[in-house]
């Protein structure tokens, strides 16, 4: 296993090329466009995903599992939003071979989130992908769904997305972990809560319809309005909306 050490010598050239591809008036853009004053350094997500690719083919071969965690991990800690997406982005090649032990580091690395994007990219990219051959980790989604920490009731929410993604369709762990978040009034995490619903109605139109009818009287009107966007409109005028 690489020891704590190497794995700051491994990230010290990544972090050179971030800073290298600083650009100063991107910042502004995205302090405004996630909500946060983290540590940015701005340089756009296509480049991070570059960087990304390029190492990983460079060193893919040679990092075990274990290796890349200890990468990510250290990345999160930097509370670098340029790192944490790195990360994100390495980890997130080798998912399918990462087993459920892995859930108690993103347990960790949520703690270290104070944005949207790096949220959406860890619970849609990887997280909600362990979620799919582990889906009983879902009790732990439906725990933070009623924490007061805004990013962890967005990450239960935002994690759900790939369980109801391409040919998957799993609506009634989604709603479980919804419910509580219908009723929440935080811009952050509601706008969350209404992507969900409407990639789960591409899954499963019947059950989106049936979660939004139960709840329609608990529900905040804007995950009402932009959950149900995409409905038709005869789902619509079932819905009164």
């Amino acid at each position: 296993m690489i020891s704590p050490a190497d794995v700051k010598k491994l990230l010290n050239p990544i972090q050179k090329q971030f800073k290298a591809l600083a650009n100063p008036s991107y910042i502004e853009g995205v302090h405004k466009a996630t909500g946060s004053e983290d540590r940015i350094l701005g340089v756009p997500v296509p480049e991070i995903k570059a960087i990304a690719r390029d190492y990983f083919k460079e060193n893919g071969k040679k990092l075990s599992i274990s290796d890349l965690l200890s990468i990510a991990d250290e990345c999160f800690k930097t509370e670098g939003r340029e790192e944490q997406l790195f990360a994100v982005f390495i980890i997130a090649k080798r998912v399918n071979k990462m087993d459920r032990q892995t859930w108690r580091l993103v347990d960790n690395w949520v703690d270290y989130i104070s944005n949207w994007e790096t949220c959406d990219h860890l619970a849609t990219q990887f997280a909600g992908k362990l979620l799919l051959s582990n889906i009983d980790l879902i009790t732990d989604l439906k725990k933070w769904a009623k924490q007061t920490n805004i990013w962890r009731r967005r990450f239960a929410a935002s994690a759900t997305i790939p369980l109801n993604h391409g040919s998957h369709s799993n609506p009634t762990a989604t709603f479980e972990v919804l419910r509580p978040l219908v009723a929440d009034n935080d811009d952050m995490v509601r706008k969350a809560v209404a992507w969900a619903i409407r990639e789960a109605y591409k899954a499963d139109n019947e059950s989106a319809v049936k979660f939004l009818l139960d709840v329609k009287d608990l529900a905040v009107p804007y995950v009402l309005k932009h959950g149900s966007e995409i409905f038709n409109q005869a789902h619509k005028k079932e819905l009164g909306i």
